[in-house]
C-alpha cells in the first residue's frame, strides 16, 4: 500500500513537471532549448521514481525497527543526486553557452522545493526542522524554496496513537488511561519532533500532553550524519552556496527542543518574569507528569494569532494584537533577557482583551546581555544611519567579517537578521546570500535564532497590521533602556 502511495504520488510530480516544461514558452521556438528541457525532465522523472522506491523502503524499515539508517540515507543520497545534478547540467548548459533562460532556474527551484517539501512531510524530525529554519533564510536558499518550505510550519502529518500511548506508558510507567481522565486519541496539534493530545486530570484539570515520537532521537542523529555530508558535498562543487548555518542551526537547537525536562523549567522561568503582565498567558507545567520526553500543561484555548476572521468574530482587534506581540517580545529582549524564540503562527494563540498566549517553550532560552546590548546598538545606529557603528554592532554580536564590508551587504544582513526583507527586484535572493558569503563570515547561531524570532515575529505583524513597524516598537524599548541606564 505504501508502495503504491509513494508511486502514485512520483507519477502525479512527473505529470506536473511535464506540464511546466511543455507551457514555457520562448520567445522564437529554439528545438536545442525544447531538447534539453525534455533530456532534464527525463532525468528528473527517473530520479523521481528512484526516490518514491527509497521513501517505501525506509517506511518500512521504520515500522520493522531494522535498516533505518540506510533506508533514509538512500533516500536523502537520491534526492540530494537529483537537485545536484539538475543544477550541475544548468550550469554547464550556461558555461558552454547553451539556451539557458529564467524560467529554466525558476523551474529547477520550484521542482527542487517541491521534492525536499515532499521528502522532509514523509521523513519529519530532522528534515522538518531543517525546511522550518531555511524558510526564514532567504540568505540561504532562492524564492522558491523559501516559500515551498513555509508551508512546513503547521503542516506535518502526525503519529498513531499506538506509538503515543506506549511512549507515555514508558516514561510514566502507567496506562494512558490510567493516568488521565480521558485523553483524546486524535492529536491537537503536530510538530516535527512532538505532538500533543489534549486530556483531563482526575481533579478535573484539563491538560495539554505533549509526547514525543518513538526514536526520535535516533533519528535525528542519523539525519544530522547524513545532512553533513550532503553539505560538504554541495561546499566542495558550489563553494558560493551556504548550507552550513542551517546544519549548525540544527546540532544547537535540537538537543534543546528533545529535553522536555528543561522546557518544562524554562516555561515556568519565563512564566514567572511576565507574571506582572495581565495580557500575558503561559501554561503552567503538572510537574510530577513531566519527564524527558513527556510534557504535561495546563490546556489553553484560543485564536490563532493569523486567523483575523476568528479574531474579528471574537471582537479582537487585529492592529491591538499586532502591538501586544512586538511589545512583549521586545519586554523579553530587552527587560527580562529570556526569549520564547519560536514564536511562529502555530504557537502563538489569541484571547479577548487581547491577550498573547504563548505556547511551546522548546526553544524558550535566556539571552547573554552581550547580545542584548549589541542588538540595541545595531537599532540605533540604523536609526541614525551610523553604517560604522553598525559594523562595530555586529562584531559585537559575534559576527566576523572576512573582509572590510560594504554597506549594500551590512544592510541586507541586517534584513536577514531582523526581519526586514525587502520586496524581492530584480537581484534573486540566492545572489544575495552568494554576495553576504563573500563579506561575511559565519553568523553566530544564537544570533540566528535571535534573528529568526524577530523574522517570524515581524511577518506576523505584517500579516495582522502592515502599519505597525516591528523595528519601531524595538526602537522605543531601546529608548527606554539607554535612559534608564543614564
Amino acid at each position: 500500500m505504501e508502495w503504491l502511495l509513494n508511486q502514485t504520488k512520483a507519477m502525479r510530480h512527473a505529470i506536473q513537471d511535464t506540464r511546466a516544461s511543455l507551457s514555457m514558452r520562448d520567445g522564437v521556438p529554439n528545438p536545442l532549448a525544447f531538447s534539453t528541457r525534455l533530456s532534464d525532465l527525463t532525468r528528473s522523472s527517473g530520479f523521481l521514481f528512484l526516490e518514491a522506491h527509497f521513501k517505501t523502503l525506509e517506511y518500512y524499515s521504520r515500522s520493522a525497527h531494522v535498516g533505518q539508517e540506510g533506508a533514509r540515507e538512500l533516500a536523502l543520497g537520491a534526492l540530494a543526486a537529483d537537485l545536484l545534478s539538475g543544477y550541475t547540467l544548468l550550469y554547464q548548459r550556461e558555461r558552454w553557452h547553451y539556451p539557458v533562460q529564467p524560467k529554466d532556474w525558476n523551474l529547477m527551484h520550484r521542482r527542487g522545493a517541491e521534492r525536499i517539501l515532499d521528502t522532509s512531510a514523509a521523513f519529519g524530525g530532522t528534515l522538518i526542522k531543517a525546511c522550518q529554519f531555511a524558510s526564514t533564510r532567504p540568505d540561504i536558499l532562492p524564492t522558491p524554496y523559501v516559500g515551498s518550505l513555509s508551508k512546513l510550519q503547521d503542516r506535518v502529518p502526525p503519529h498513531p496513537w499506538s506509538e503515543i500511548a506506549s511512549v507515555i506508558r514508558q516514561e510514566l510507567g502507567r496506562e494512558p488511561d490510567e493516568i488521565f481522565e480521558w485523553i483524546e486519541r486524535k492529536p491537537i496539534a503536530a510538530a516535527s519532533i512532538a505532538q500533543v493530545h489534549r486530556a483531563q486530570l482526575a481533579d478535573g484539570r484539563e491538560v495539554a500532553v505533549k509526547v514525543q515520537y518513538q526514536g526520535i532521537q535516533s533519528i535525528i542523529d542519523t539525519d544530522l550524519v547524513v545532512l553533513q555530508r550532503i553539505v560538504k558535498l554541495v561546499a566542495r562543487l558550489y563553494p558560493t552556496i551556504q548550507l552550513q548555518p542551517i546544519l549548525d542551526y540544527l546540532k544547537e537547537t535540537l538537543p534543546l527542543e528533545l529535553d522536555f525536562q528543561r522546557e518544562a523549567k524554562e516555561m515556568e522561568e519565563l512564566r514567572a518574569a511576565l507574571l506582572h503582565r495581565t495580557d500575558v498567558v503561559i501554561p503552567e507545567s503538572i510537574q510530577e507528569l513531566c519527564t524527558e520526553r513527556v510534557l504535561v500543561m495546563e490546556f489553553i484555548n484560543g485564536v490563532k494569532i493569523t486567523d483575523r476572521t476568528a479574531m474579528l468574530e471574537a471582537g479582537i482587534s487585529p492592529s491591538a494584537v499586532a502591538r501586544l506581540l512586538n511589545d512583549v517580545y521586545a519586554e523579553q529582549i530587552f527587560r527580562l533577557g529570556l526569549l520564547h524564540a519560536d514564536p511562529h503562527p502555530g504557537n502563538l494563540f489569541v484571547q479577548p482583551g487581547p491577550k498573547l498566549v504563548l505556547l511551546d517553550h522548546g526553544l524558550t532560552v535566556p539571552l547573554k546581555s552581550k547580545l542584548v546590548e549589541a542588538l540595541g546598538e545595531m537599532v540605533r545606529a540604523i536609526l541614525v544611519a551610523d553604517f560604522d557603528r553598525l559594523s562595530k554592532a555586529l562584531t559585537q554580536a559575534g559576527m566576523k567579517f572576512e573582509k572590510q564590508v560594504d554597506i549594500t551587504s551590512l544592510l541586507q544582513l541586517v534584513g536577514v537578521l531582523l526581519g526586514e526583507e525587502e520586496e524581492q527586484t530584480s537581484m534573486d535572493t540566492l545572489e544575495v546570500g552568494q554576495q553576504l558569503g563573500k563579506s561575511i563570515g559565519q553568523i553566530p547561531v544564537e544570533l540566528i535564532l535571535m534573528g529568526r524570532a524577530l523574522g517570524l515575529m515581524d511577518g506576523i505583524t505584517k500579516q495582522l497590521d502592515p502599519d505597525v513597524n516591528a523595528i519601531e516598537v524595538i526602537a522605543e524599548y531601546v529608548s527606554e533602556m539607554a535612559t534608564s541606564q543614564v
